[in-house]
Order: C-alpha cells, then structure tokens, then sequence
C-alpha cells in the first residue's frame, strides 16, 4: 500500500530548493563581476604604456579641441511670425542653406560663420487661450472631452499657433555676430507672396484701429452728452442701468485699440524680431580634455575585448 502525499512536508521542501538555487545565482553573478573586475585591471596593468600614450594623445587632441571651441556663441532671436507664416518660417530654417549661406558671408569679408540654426516655439497657453474667443472656445470643447490640456499645449499642432517663437543662430568665429543676423532675417524676409499680404493686411488693420478708435470717440461723446443732460436735470449716471455695461465696453476697446498699435509695429515684418540676445557662449557639458581620452580609452577596451574573443575562438576550432 502507498504511503499518502505528504503535502506539508513538500512545500517547504521547494522552497527551500528555490531559494538555494536564488542565493546560488546571485553569488555566482557576484563571483563573475569580482573576476570580470580583475581581469579588466590586469588588462590595464599589461597594456599600461598603450594606455598612457592613448590618455595623452586624447588629452592634447581634447585640449585644441575645446581652444577651437572657443569662439562659438549662441544668439537667441524672439521672432513673431506674421501673416499665417509659420509654416513658412519652420521650413525655411530646417531646410536653411548654410554651406552656401558662409560662402556670402566670405564674399562679404564677414570672418563669422553659421554652423547651425534651429526654431522652436515659446509655450505660452494662457496668452494664446484669452487671445481669441475661438480659442477659448476650443480649449472649452478639449476640457470637456478630458483631453489633457498641459499635453496638448505642446504637441505640435498647437505650439505652432503660439505667437512667439525662439530662433536660435549658432555662429563662431570672430567676425560681425550682428550683420549674419541681419543677413539671416533679411532672407527671411524677402518673401514675394508674403510681402505683398504685408501690404494688404496692414492696410487693414490700420482700418480696424480707426474704427476701434470711432467707438470710443462715439462712446465718450455719449457721457459728454449725459454730463450736459446732469447739469441741467436732477439725473445723474447712476440713473441709466446700462452705464456700467458701456464702460466695460470702452475698456475692451481701449484694449483692442493697444493690441493692434501692437500688431502694426510687428507687420511691419514678415518675421518680426522683437528682442535679441546676442553671443552667449556655448560649452560642452563635457570637456573634450576629458571627453577624448574616455572614448580613446573605451575605444582600446572594446578592441581587447574583441581580440580575446576572437583567439578563444581561434584555439576552438
């Protein structure tokens, strides 16, 4: 008769086994990092004047290096696109000619070069929400649906809809920092179709600032009208219900007339460059001085590494 399956005693058993054979692997991983240490110092030790050479030579290489680095600068340009340009604008830089571009500048005698040039936009939601009643109501419509707003801010079909944008002139050399920056806003702006929407839409919002300033012209002659009407009756303003609603109307149009001063100043561009800052200093978050001798030394570990490889595999056949 057979003895019964002893469940109890089983269990335990197993656990057992699954934890020895844990610990055993987890010495052994333990054991091969303690032995691959070892043999990485040895390594060094037997090629230790390769090494010195490789260290030196990384050094001297990283220091001329970072003395040509030198005289790079950054120039960050806030730019207003005008006219729907944006895309006109995002496609321009990334298709920028710059090899050609530095061949003018040394036509022009300018020792500066442009060796990049980038464009990103500059989050700013809340401006761009209040900006527009469209917009409020599409972020109104996304709120509702549970669309995460702060993502959508910056995806890429909103952040191109942003008023201003960051472009960002890599130069270096020693020559005129400020007439390569002219010279790049200058190509931009020379734009036949958008040059003449220029013209037009300019013309247009110079009607739309005259006629904000008729309302309130119409608007003041209005409480003119009821101060005279005062001095002669016992009324006073406080008697017509709708006086609070009318001021609140002047000083929407009192801000409308502001924001489109401010948008004939900007139209007078294509991309209007409404601040500069000019030659900050580009370095590397890493030195080349020790940047070159890591990548040497890396670059003659892997190459030990692969030549014991290969002689193991050499003696095996």
């Amino acid at each position: 008769m057979s003895e019964p399956f002893d469940v109890k005693n089983t269990i335990p058993q197993e656990s057992e086994v699954d934890l020895q054979h844990f610990s055993n692997r987890i010495n052994g991983f333990y054991d091969r990092f303690i032995y691959n240490i070892y043999r990485l110092f040895r390594f060094l030790k037997r090629n230790k004047f390769v090494v010195l050479v490789l260290l030196i030579i990384g050094g001297v290489l990283g220091f001329f290096s970072d003395q040509s680095n030198d005289d790079r600068s950054l120039n960050e340009i806030l730019v207003v696109p005008n006219f729907n340009s944006v895309e006109y604008l995002y496609n321009t830089v990334e298709t920028f000619n710059i090899i050609g571009f530095n061949n003018e500048l040394k036509a022009s005698d300018n020792n500066e070069v442009l060796y990049n040039i980038k464009i990103e936009p500059v989050y700013d939601a809340y401006n761009f929400i209040i900006s527009d009643r469209t917009h409020l109501k599409a972020f109104e419509i996304l709120s509702d649906r549970s669309i995460d707003l702060e993502k959508y801010s910056k995806s890429k079909l909103a952040s191109k809809n942003y008023k201003f944008h960051l472009l960002k002139i890599y130069t270096k050399g020693n020559g005129n920092t400020t007439a390569l920056v002219d010279r790049i806003l200058e190509k931009m702006n020379n734009d036949s179709y958008f040059n003449k929407r220029k013209e037009i839409e300019k013309v247009n919002t110079l009607n739309k600032r005259n006629e904000l300033a008729k309302s309130i012209d119409l608007i003041n002659g209005m409480f003119q009208r009821l101060g005279e009407e005062q001095k002669t009756s016992d009324l006073s303003l406080n008697s017509y219900n709708q006086v609070g609603d009318v001021l609140e109307i002047k000083e929407d149009l009192i801000r409308q007339v502001n924001a489109t001063d401010v948008q004939l100043i900007e139209q007078d561009k294509i991309i209007y460059d409404a601040s500069r800052i000019m030659n900050i200093k580009v370095t590397s978050l890493i030195p080349n001085i020790i940047l070159f001798p890591f990548l040497f030394l890396v670059l003659f570990l892997i190459y030990g590494y692969l030549k014991s490889k290969f002689n193991r595999l050499k003696t095996s056949f």
